[in-house]
């Protein structure tokens, strides 16, 4: 068995300054809009003590964007509509009255002139589709549903709210997300 590791308190501690600090910098400023020199002046660490924890700017703001994304709901609820329901009503929360739904339109930003960003922005993804993909997955499973294609029905469901966030900027009210999953389940004959 590993003895774990202890961390010095005043290491942690500035870790976790020079986080917060990163995560206020997104929101207040956008992804292009924070460097390590402001980070260090709203953080009161040192540029040197940043540079030895994260190797470049990009890496601190991955870290900082991990820290303030909303987990993402693992829903059983015996249905297809149920499921989504969760899912989708998480998604418009955090969308519109949290850190990451502040930070996440300068991120699709960022993403389209740094490639590391891209892939940072491609992952995050990833990793919210799963949740419908497991869900969907257990529709089938349960006879509800007969198939699926993931790739449209993942852009179908959750590109309707990140349309009406980003392009339309209409409200992702829990009504709307309602005739989504209504949508989504008439179409998939659940």
């Amino acid at each position: 068995m590993k003895t774990p590791v202890k961390v010095d308190p005043r290491i942690a501690r500035s870790r976790q300054c020079v986080l917060a600090a990163t995560a206020d910098l997104l929101v207040e400023l956008g992804w292009g809009g924070v460097s390590i020199e402001a980070v260090s002046a709203r953080s009161g660490v040192a540029r040197t003590t940043i540079y030895r924890h994260w190797p470049d700017l990009h890496h601190l703001l991955a870290e900082a964007m991990e820290a303030v994304m909303d987990p993402c709901p693992e829903p059983d609820t015996g249905s297809l509509h149920g499921d989504l329901t969760v899912i989708l009503q998480a998604l418009a929360r955090t969308m519109s009255h949290s850190a990451t739904g502040a930070v996440f339109p300068s991120l699709i930003d960022a993403a389209e002139r740094a490639p590391e960003i891209a892939e940072l922005q491609a992952g995050f993804t990833r990793e919210r589709r799963l949740a419908s993909r497991r869900a969907l997955d257990r529709a089938v499973a349960r006879g509800e549903i007969a198939g699926y294609d993931f790739e449209i029905e993942s852009a179908l469901i959750g590109g309707a709210l990140f349309y009406r966030r980003l392009v339309s900027r209409e409200p992702l009210s829990p009504a709307f997300v309602d005739k989504v999953v209504a949508a989504a389940c008439e179409r998939l004959g659940a």
